[in-house]
């Protein structure tokens, strides 16, 4: 694709507004080769569509991340012949919105970044909202199940403290429970939209926001085996501002929350009259400085060391883990997709990403301009010491980040996510990251939009790397999607958040 070519010849429309539901799995006609170590059930979260017609005309949702959610499904399936065979489903998940929304042309509640006047109260709206879910997890140890006697379940999580369940077989919303069905003292507002999971025993870990003038976040552990939730560490004053996470570390050993200055305007009161999230955070202040709390998640001893480092914005953690530090000290390694300030919010509006819209190339948003990007940071000589995180490696463009699951807290050297190249006004290409050359590879072609990249391991291979990534890519010249590697979708899938691969 030359430089001189326009946003809308990339096209990509189609992803951004798909009604259509297929409740009733379909097959796919699979034109290339998934291997069968690949079988199990691929799962996306996200929204299909953000524009409904409406008794006046139209409604249009301001901000992806307030798009009507959707659940998607792509269950791989084993041949006799060495490959898969692929079951396409999908779901509409917030039926009931839609026809409000229809039948007023408003978009009621707290939202992420919508445009409209006040109303009712933050706190009533704001837990019971649950729209666009951004992570999705299956089998969650704490949670109801699916069905009776089953311990299969889905849970979707998103930047409220609400978890939505859903049927894994067909998909269909089953309920929302806030954090109190979980502990008694989880009555914040706010939580995380990717809890973190021991990759050993299924245990969740959170973190739950009291809004206020002396905001309270309190980090927690959901017992897979039992279901009981404990409080790890409690958190507030000077250091701990309210503020916008939407992700945190894990170690064998301890959680990090990395408190980013992000902060909420008042404590979070300036939600009551900017009526969503993105208009009541505080201007990013580039002076102030990220707080790094490292909090032991297996002894009850909560907070056992505090950094700080210069002011950095992020959406994705990617993984964290421990290295031998120094007189019998842990240093610990966090990657993460860090960004300058929090302009990138703004980028995900619709009129930005959809490319027929008149200011999609006007975004002025580049994550390859080398301050943004993947960093390392490095805490050193826990509990012993108290340094400031070690600077961060060379940063290589990349979003949506993911690894090889079996490394989730243990030294990892591979990173996968969407690149943005500036050809399309939405991401335009897969990125594979090596951490130890700090070199890129890259897969892209004309018109094509990949989603985030989720590997699966060949089991019969010891390398990191050696296995499958399976992405869902629209094909904007023929507005059907495909699952890469070859599955064709008679439709558009639409541009999603999140998945997560599963044996169910």
């Amino acid at each position: 694709m030359t430089a001189t070519t326009h946003y809308k010849d990339w096209p990509n429309d189609a992803g951004f507004n798909t009604e259509i539901e297929h409740r009733d799995p379909i097959a796919l006609e699979v034109t290339g080769t998934i291997p069968a170590y690949a079988a199990g059930t691929l799962l996306r979260t996200g929204p299909g569509s953000h524009k409904l017609a409406t008794k006046d005309g139209e409604f249009a949702c301001s901000h992806w991340f307030d798009g009507f959610a959707h659940l998607y499904r792509f269950e791989l399936v084993p041949t006799d012949v060495g490959n898969c065979k692929v079951l396409y489903s999908s779901r509409r998940q917030v039926d009931q919105l839609i026809e409000r929304v229809r039948k007023t042309g408003r978009l009621d509640g707290i939202t992420f970044g919508q445009k409209r006047d006040p109303c009712d109260t933050l706190f009533k709206k704001i837990k019971t909202k649950q729209n666009a879910g951004v992570s999705i997890s299956a089998n969650v140890g704490g949670f109801l199940s699916a069905k009776e006697g089953s311990k299969a379940n889905l849970v979707t999580f998103t930047d409220a403290a609400v978890m939505k369940t859903h049927d894994p077989e067909t998909l269909a919303p089953l309920g929302v429970t806030d954090q109190t069905t979980l502990h008694p003292s989880l009555t914040g507002e706010i939580s995380c939209a990717h809890p973190e999971f021991d990759p050993e025993t299924g245990d969740v870990f959170n973190y739950n926001l009291k809004l206020g003038s002396t905001p309270v976040y309190r980090v927690f552990c959901t017992s897979a085996a039992t279901g009981k939730t404990t409080i790890l560490a409690k958190l507030s004053g000077k250091d701990a501002k309210a503020a916008y996470l939407h992700s945190f570390f894990l170690t064998q050993n301890f959680i990090i929350l990395c408190i980013w200055p992000s902060h909420f305007q008042l404590g979070g009161a300036g939600i009551l009259w900017r009526r969503n999230i993105l208009d009541a955070l505080a201007e990013f202040d580039s002076s102030a400085k990220t707080k790094w709390f490292v909090i032991d998640r297996r002894h009850s001893t909560g907070i056992v060391a505090m950094f700080e480092s210069s002011a950095i914005f992020a959406f994705h953690s990617v993984n964290a883990y421990e290295t031998a530090g120094k007189d019998g000290a842990i240093d610990i390694v966090c990657d993460v997709v860090q960004l300058r300030n929090l302009d990138i919010l703004k980028k995900f509006y619709y009129d930005n990403m959809v490319s027929s819209a008149p200011a999609a190339d006007k975004r002025g948003f580049d994550l390859v301009d080398g301050k943004d990007g993947m960093a390392r940071y490095k805490l050193s000589g826990i509990p012993a010491a108290r340094n400031s995180p070690a600077r961060a490696m060379r940063r290589t463009g990349a979003g949506l980040p993911t690894i090889n699951p079996a490394y989730h807290t243990k030294p990892h050297r591979y990173i996968y996510g969407v690149g943005d190249r500036r050809q399309s006004s939405f991401h335009d290409s897969l990125v594979k990251m090596d951490t130890a050359t700090q070199t890129a590879e890259t897969w892209s072609a004309p018109a094509q939009t990949p989603g985030e990249p989720i590997f699966v391991a060949d089991p019969t291979k010891e390398k990191e790397d050696e296995g499958v990534v399976l992405s869902v890519v629209l094909d904007g010249l023929s507005g059907h999607s495909y699952l890469l590697g070859g599955a064709e979708v008679p439709v558009a899938v639409g541009f999603g958040f999140h998945g997560t691969h599963v044996k169910l």
